[in-house]
């Protein structure tokens, strides 16, 4: 009977493991959520912020089949202690972001987002889930819908803009700073999400590549056309 116990004891044990281990830890990448607030959300792994080039393009035709892009609402987000600084990232629909006064706001921006990360089986540059847009962790209810004090929404904002079209990246360090503009993340009808920094940036260096951000920006334009 011990035995029989026992056995049950470590089998309850290790299906409690067993959970835990698909819940991926969140180490600071940016992440891009989509939603049409009802069915399945689509939530992928861009990698870090420091890995941004103009021009850096995701394919993201095999995350996002069966949504309709022209109604689907998308956001890029991720934080993270960036040489002992404590710095948030959030795309915006044309407006500039709250200032993170401290590190506990920024605090409440990075638990959010490790709620969110908790849905991937594994962490890392390409990683995807999809979850019902339901869940609490959806990127629906985290960063459109929140009914948690503890959601996206509530402690920072709604990062999302909705079609292919442009969402303006913005770098927050958590001193009661001024948000700075990075660049743009810029969604097309290939389901491609495409990286165009701004001038002057740290993301920008090397001559010519002004010439190609304006080439990026008219190529996406006579793609809405």
């Amino acid at each position: 009977m011990k035995k029989l116990y026992r056995a049950a004891l470590l089998a309850a044990i290790g299906l409690v493991s067993l959970g835990t281990a698909q819940a991926a830890i969140y180490t600071g990448d940016l992440i891009v959520g989509f939603t049409t607030q009802s069915g399945n959300d689509a939530i992928y792994d861009l990698g870090a912020e420091s890995s941004l080039f103009v021009g850096k393009t995701w394919d993201l035709s095999s995350v996002l089949t069966g949504y309709n892009l022209n109604n689907v609402s998308w956001g890029v987000i991720g934080d993270a202690s960036v040489s002992g600084v404590d710095t948030a990232w959030t795309t915006t629909d044309s407006f500039i972001p709250p200032k993170v006064p401290n590190t506990a706001t920024w605090g409440t921006i990075n638990t959010a987002t490790k709620s969110i990360y908790s849905n991937f089986g594994a962490a890392g540059l390409g990683q995807s889930v999809s979850i019902v847009s339901t869940d609490d962790n959806s990127w629906n209810k985290q960063t459109i819908n929140p009914t948690l004090t503890t959601q996206y929404n509530n402690v920072y904002g709604n990062p999302n803009v909705t079609g292919l079209t442009s969402d303006s990246f913005y770098s927050v360090i958590a001193n009661n700073s001024a948000p700075v503009l990075q660049g743009h993340f810029a969604l097309d009808n290939t389901a491609t999400l495409t990286f165009v920094p701004e001038p002057g940036t740290d993301v920008l260096a090397g001559a010519g590549l002004l010439t190609l951000i304006v080439s990026l920006r008219n190529q996406f334009r006579r793609q809405q056309a």
